[in-house]
């Protein structure tokens, strides 16, 4: 079998029409939004975070080339005071991601994707402990989550509605 090696590049404003074409996926609606999602919209929430005027900083995840995917991450602390239950330390990142082709789910790409994408980023920053929060109905994401090395802490309520805390402690990854 091939190794899998994925790339990841900051999101720039040419890619934003994919990142919009995506975004209205069904399978990605169904976790990310109910509505239908406009170049206007996309520009309005993606663009501060490409000129680095927001606290998350996107990338589009390639595979052989090829545009896969979508993930970001930003300091926990910088974010939505209203979003965890706790005070993040330094050095506590969350991230979200998706993966394009719904043809491409439950293959395991998104658990080697995370595992990857972390990696990338001790390289670049300091990290003590990675957070997801899924919703507790998408098995999926939480199966994925789970095979990375996440653990389940708590559900909790965030501006988005119900979701399960999961953190990866980051030793977990970076010892490996």
């Amino acid at each position: 079998m091939k190794e899998i090696t994925f790339e990841f590049k900051p999101l720039n404003e040419t890619q934003l029409p994919i990142l919009t074409k995506w975004l209205n996926y069904p399978h990605l609606q169904e976790w990310w939004n109910s509505e239908e999602i406009t170049l206007e919209k996309v520009r309005d929430k993606y663009l501060p975070r490409i000129l680095g005027n927001d606290s998350a900083r996107p990338y589009i995840i390639y595979l052989d080339k090829k545009p896969f995917g979508y993930i970001q991450y930003y300091y926990a602390s910088e974010g939505d005071p209203n979003w965890w239950p706790d005070e993040p330390g330094q050095g506590v990142i969350g991230i979200d991601q998706f993966i394009a082709d719904n043809k491409l789910l439950g293959k395991g790409y998104g658990t080697l994707m995370i595992t990857q994408f972390i990696h990338f980023l001790t390289k670049q920053i300091n990290i003590t402990e990675v957070r997801v929060d899924p919703r507790p109905d998408n098995h999926r994401a939480v199966n994925c989550y789970e095979k990375v090395g996440f653990r389940k802490v708590q559900n909790i309520i965030t501006p988005d509605g119900p979701a399960t805390m999961m953190i990866l402690d980051i030793t977990l990854i970076v010892n490996e």
